[in-house]
């Protein structure tokens, strides 16, 4: 593992740990298991887990066993919660969703290989997304009447998109059927902010939805939509993303906390022309507090190359891209963050040819 990796990894241990600890500050702390384990790993598992316990254990263990340690996680009711948890079923139920048994299919979709970015596609390209719904290798629809279709998260998170009526195969290839879905009205009160625990049938992608067996609601949210967060350095946001998050988040959410948990070394695209912009974030609210000047400046953030592209075009921002390149601890003092942002700086040429202002005496 690199340096830089390393140093990523164990900034958002800290952070995900510091959460972990404050929801069960009785529980074994995970940061004992560091030896078998390792940052990288065990982020994993803490990201993975949802909010629930997680338990370690011996060797031997059905799942999460690595380097001769096992873990599981805790699924039971957390205390505080209700006995008698609300489920999609009563809530598509109740908008009109019929209730025969294998009429309905619940549908998960998520592009294991990673080559696909299912919620960049269902945000930004909802036509494609539903062309990707429609088309099957299998006849998988044939004997259902409704789709309930959804995106999966992390873990067992499963975020609900719509309801769509079967209405047959509108053509064959030897390859492929492709269906002829309709989405239903009426749902979108719920569309893109009901999460539901799938169950444990992770790895199968679609299920009848029968109504004796609830899928857990975890979370309804009221933001807008945006994309999970999964990793610091695997995400990519334009401009309308970053103000749209910023608009939504409080300081519990998700993004807000990984993005304030760590200072860094960030880029700004502009996409119009391809020009870099490398800058970098220290201080109590790391990367989300510098981000936040960007929104609140319509895109500048008082840098002087932005500034001059936003005076002959003020909407220039919808052209931005943001990204982290480096993680740094936020125990770094400023000019040791700089140094990090001029190496990138020199390593990319956005001084040169950027928007990275150059140097007086060149």
């Amino acid at each position: 593992m690199t340096d830089q990796s390393s140093v990523a990894s164990e900034s958002e241990l800290a952070a995900l740990l510091n959460d972990y600890h404050q929801r069960y500050p009785k529980a074994e702390s995970p940061a004992s298991y560091m030896m078998g384990f390792g940052p990288e790993q065990l982020c994993a598992i803490l990201r993975n887990a949802d909010g629930r316990e997680i338990v370690f254990s011996h060797p031997g263990l059905d799942q999460g066993v690595l380097n001769g340690c096992a873990y599981r996680y805790n699924d039971t009711l957390q205390a505080g919660t209700s006995g008698n948890p609300i489920t999609l079923q009563e809530l598509l139920y109740a908008r009109g969703l019929p209730r025969q048994d294998k009429m309905v299919k619940l549908v998960r979709h998520r592009d294991a290989s990673g080559g696909l970015d299912l919620h960049d596609l269902y945000r930004n390209h909802r036509p494609a997304f539903l062309d990707y719904q429609r088309q099957q290798g299998n006849p998988v629809f044939d004997k259902c009447e409704f789709v309930v279709a959804c995106l999966g998260e992390s873990g067992r998170r499963s975020r609900f998109v719509g309801v769509f009526q079967v209405l047959g195969i509108e053509r064959r290839t030897e390859e492929h059927l492709y269906y002829n879905l309709v989405e239903v009205p009426g749902f979108d009160d719920l569309k893109e902010r009901v999460i539901f625990d799938w169950g444990r049938a992770a790895l199968s992608w679609h299920q009848w939805l029968r109504p004796e067996t609830g899928r857990t609601v975890l979370e309804i949210q009221a933001k807008p939509f945006s994309q999970p967060f999964t990793d610091y350095l695997d995400f990519t946001l334009s401009f309308a993303e970053l103000a749209q998050l910023v608009s939504s988040q409080s300081p519990r959410d998700e993004w807000c906390r990984m993005l304030s948990a760590t200072a860094g070394v960030y880029l700004i695209l502009d996409q119009s022309s391809g020009k870099q912009y490398i800058g970098s974030a220290s201080g109590t609210e790391g990367i989300w507090g510098r981000w936040k000047d960007y929104v609140a400046t319509r895109g500048h953030g008082g840098n002087a190359e932005l500034i001059k592209l936003l005076a002959v075009d003020a909407q220039h921002g919808r052209h931005f891209q943001f990204t982290v390149l480096m993680t740094l601890p936020k125990t770094m003092t400023r000019p040791e963050v700089i140094k990090r942002e001029y190496l990138f700086m020199k390593k990319l040429g956005s001084r040169a040819h950027g928007l990275n202002q150059k140097p007086i005496n060149e």
